[in-house]
């Protein structure tokens, strides 16, 4: 009797290994596929399984539907069903169940599934944990924080070289098996991610250089005075190498090359005593930069940017005053501290590479760089660095900075009659961008006027000095053609090839504007404009 009950159980074992085996085995998915082990998993746990020719389709793209099937079953169950989710469908007990909300009566089972969408549906299945903050580059990528925090400082979601997480894309298949399996293996003591340590460290003077706030050159371990990091604070504040000082009171009350920038933070929160000589070239500590940047930051973020008065600061904050408090609590609660809230010293000497570090955070806020926008709500938009350096365009040296929301292909096309380089004309675009925007104006209200409506988009990076004035590399919307029907009849153009580009609302254009004029002519008659080529 006993060796037949032994016989039955190793048979049993037989059976189910076997069956366990041939349903990890997928004519498509390679033992050396980087997500096998994921997939394995899930098929273990019975959430997933392939197709019925026998494949998984790994590269395939993941719809809402079959990733809440393969994240299985939730604990808690919606009180209304999806006007579009019949309670036959093959999904609907996993889409009721999902914790995912679309906000709307429509769930869209065979809609593509964002990553976005994916990190908030993770973080809800892990207990919606709050009391994570990433940096402002990271969780302004999206609009659940708290999700977007999680998923990245538990190096769940990595992103592109750990800051662009890619929210608005989709998913493969293989992909959302490595994210669920990740995701269900945190707990209290999971490591979690360093950026200053995790992101790509070439990028540190590459963002040094752009910013471009700074005058030194860039040495990862050089060190900085308390004028230097004044002076970077202006100049973010006034979005310009020669600052202006928007909407502060500065004044110079002692000789020294950064007394106005001094007078200003001493005015604001370092407290009138440290206006003087002996401070603006006293050494720079992290929390020195961290207060300058916020100070800055927080003038010129598009947002008011949020913190609790009486919330937690750093361990060693030691703020002389409450304006000092402000500044420390904000970027703290905002995530503003390149290590780890535990370990950042804010009494050591800064670096030009943490520095660097921090511009980046912060540049996550709003942008640092601006542009103007054209059109019936005109206004500034902000801009921010690209950090992904694998899309950098191959002539990226040539400007200032190379900014995320522009295609590298807008860079790499040469401009023509060009005297010198775009970064090489960026001081002089940048302080004059005020009197360039006269010239785009006017161009907008001769449209308007006519009943067509456009949008505009320049940025002082994508300029240049020519032979003939100045050219501007923009970015045309055609948002009401009215009764033009092409490119000749809102702009004067070089060539009747150009201006016979037909005008298709809603479509997007780049092109070289050039001024016909020179800088010191101040005043761009409209007639002096004209499109010297379509990118």
């Amino acid at each position: 009797m006993k060796k037949f009950i032994s016989l039955l159980i190793v048979f049993c074992m037989t059976i189910s290994l076997s069956t366990q085996v041939f349903a990890m085995s997928f004519s498509d998915l390679p033992n050396d596929h980087w997500a096998i082990s994921y997939v394995n998993t899930l098929v273990s746990d019975g959430t997933i399984n392939g197709f019925e020719d026998g494949t998984f389709r790994p590269a395939g793209t993941v719809t809402r539907a079959e990733f809440v099937k393969m994240i299985g079953k939730g604990n808690t169950r919606r009180t209304s069903d999806y006007m579009d989710v019949d309670n036959s469908h093959w999904a609907y007990e996993y889409i009721m169940t999902s914790g995912f909300e679309t906000g709307s009566e429509f769930f869209e089972p065979s809609k593509p599934i964002t990553r976005g969408e994916v990190a908030t549906i993770l973080w809800t299945r892990a207990g919606s944990p709050k009391g994570l903050t990433a940096p402002p580059v990271i969780f302004a990528q999206g609009i659940n924080y708290d999700a977007v925090s999680w998923v990245y400082t538990y190096k769940i979601m990595n992103g592109d070289d750990f800051i662009d997480l890619r929210l608005d894309d989709t998913l493969t298949r293989a992909e959302a098996t490595a994210l669920i399996v990740r995701s269900r293996q945190i707990n209290a003591s999971s490591e979690k991610v360093t950026f200053m340590d995790s992101i790509d460290q070439n990028l540190f003077e590459i963002a040094y250089n752009a910013y471009g706030v700074v005058d030194k050159e860039y040495s990862a371990d050089a060190t900085l005075t308390m004028g230097e990091v004044a002076m970077a604070a202006a100049r973010i504040l006034s979005g310009s190498d020669k600052p202006d000082y928007p909407g502060v009171s500065a004044t110079i009350s002692f000789e020294h090359p950064y007394a106005q920038a001094i007078n200003m933070i001493s005015r604001y929160y370092a407290g009138s005593e440290n206006d003087n000589v002996a401070y603006a070239d006293k050494t720079a500590t992290v929390r020195d930069a961290i207060m300058a940047l916020m100070f800055a930051t927080q003038r010129t973020s598009a947002l008011p940017i949020s913190y609790d008065k009486n919330g937690t600061t750093y361990a060693n904050a030691n703020p002389a005053n409450d304006a000092q408090d402000a500044l420390l609590k904000k970027a703290y609660q905002n995530g503003i501290y390149f290590t780890s809230p535990e370990a950042i010293n804010l009494d050591k000497t800064i670096t030009l590479k943490e520095f660097a570090c921090l511009l980046i955070e912060f540049d996550g806020f709003s942008g640092f760089n601006s542009g103007y926008r054209y059109s019936a709500n005109s206004r500034y938009v902000d801009y921010k660095l690209n950090t992904v350096l694998s899309t950098y365009p191959s002539n990226a040296s040539d400007y200032r900075m190379i900014l995320s929301t522009i295609p590298a292909y807008v860079y790499e096309k040469p401009f023509v009659d060009a005297v010198e380089l775009p970064k090489d004309s960026y001081k002089t675009t940048s302080v004059f961008d005020g009197i360039f925007q006269t010239m785009f104006k006017q161009w907008y209200t001769l449209c308007k006027n006519s009943g067509i409506q456009i949008e505009i988009y320049d940025n002082p990076v994508l300029a240049v000095k020519t032979s003939g004035g100045y050219t501007f590399r923009i970015k045309l919307k055609i948002v009401d053609k009215a009764h033009a029907t092409k490119l000749s009849d809102i702009i004067n153009c070089a060539d009747e090839t150009i201006g016979a580009y037909p005008l298709v609302n809603g479509d997007e254009i780049y092109l070289d504007v050039n001024t016909g004029k020179k800088l010191d002519d101040v005043f761009f008659p409209f007639e002096n404009i004209f499109v010297s080529q379509i990118i």
